[in-house]
């Protein structure tokens, strides 16, 4: 075996890195990580300018630790001459993880320039045009990352919250589709099916998407305040301020959730009512909220 024929190397001379590296990588393979790390720990030792093992170390590390300790690692990996797409994707992750979302576009498309079928790269790139306002390059991605992989749920649910955004609630509604035919428990995308569908005037359609995503992820209030909607257009306005009133108590600090109760008790004449729910949203950050507050300095 590999990992014996290393450990007869290291045996015969222990100070050579490479040999620690190589066999930590068979290690993680075998998902033995703690082995693996204190291999990779000594590679570092014995030779600290092994880019590849600094990589691997980040790689054990990523989303497993909270101190930002990956992302150090990444980059030393990166100057220490390891110019490989996966390190740039990874240090690109944990910089949009500590927000720094330009500097993370730029690794993302080196990762792509030296690995033109990146997929990854492009769908976490695009989540990145998407935040930014350039729309069309967002779409641009997310359809680049669908001609490399096929199967990409994620990616067609994104892409499809794109076209929302840009009015084109059919082609969104196809994008759903496609994401809930390849993972069927995408509850993220039965909300959002079940929102363009709202758009659309299918609020029949709307109600069966977001009950199912409510059924299937209770702990997902974006579903509850999207059915609220559809409530109201149907003229049913108690149900519509129990569903919130019930999401509010289990989730008092989501300020939409606020926010919308607020309309709907304007609607009911309950100003005072709105005005406590459009305070309290302003409070937990909502921006919105101060155009609806002019309502109540006004009165």
């Amino acid at each position: 075996m590999a990992s014996a024929r290393l450990t007869e190397c290291i045996e015969l001379d222990s100070t050579f890195a490479p040999a620690y590296l190589q066999r930590a990588r068979i290690l993680i393979e075998w998902g033995v990580n703690s082995d693996a790390m204190k291999d990779l720990d000594r590679a570092i030792r014995l030779d600290p300018g092994l880019g590849e093992a600094y990589f691997y170390k980040g790689y054990l590390l990523n989303g497993e630790d909270s101190t930002g300790t990956d992302a150090i690692l990444f980059d030393r990996a990166i100057q220490n001459g390891f110019q490989d797409p996966w390190a740039y994707y990874f240090r690109g992750l944990t910089r949009m993880r500590e927000g720094r979302e330009g500097m993370a576009a730029n690794d993302f498309s080196e990762a792509i320039d030296q690995r033109v079928d990146f997929a990854l790269a492009y769908h976490e790139r695009a989540g990145i045009k998407r935040r930014m306002g350039d729309l069309q390059g967002a779409l641009f991605d997310y359809k680049t990352a669908l001609d490399y992989q096929t199967v990409f749920p994620n990616a067609y649910n994104n892409m499809g919250s794109v076209k929302i955004l840009l009015g084109d609630y059919e082609g969104a509604i196809q994008d759903f589709t496609t994401a809930l035919q390849q993972d069927p428990m995408l509850y993220m995308a039965l909300n959002n099916r079940g929102y363009a569908r709202y758009f659309l005037g299918d609020l029949e359609g709307a109600l069966q998407d977001l009950d199912a995503a409510i059924t299937m992820n209770s702990d997902f209030p974006v579903a509850r305040l999207n059915k609220s909607s559809v409530l109201v257009k149907q003229n049913q306005i108690e149900p519509a301020l129990s569903l919130l009133g019930n999401a509010i108590d289990e989730y008092p600090d989501e300020a939409l959730l606020h926010l919308n109760r607020g309309l709907i008790r304007e609607l009911t004449g309950d100003l005072n009512g709105a005005c406590e729910d459009w305070q309290r949203a302003k409070e937990l950050g909502s921006e919105k909220a101060d155009e609806y507050l002019t309502e109540c300095n006004n009165n």
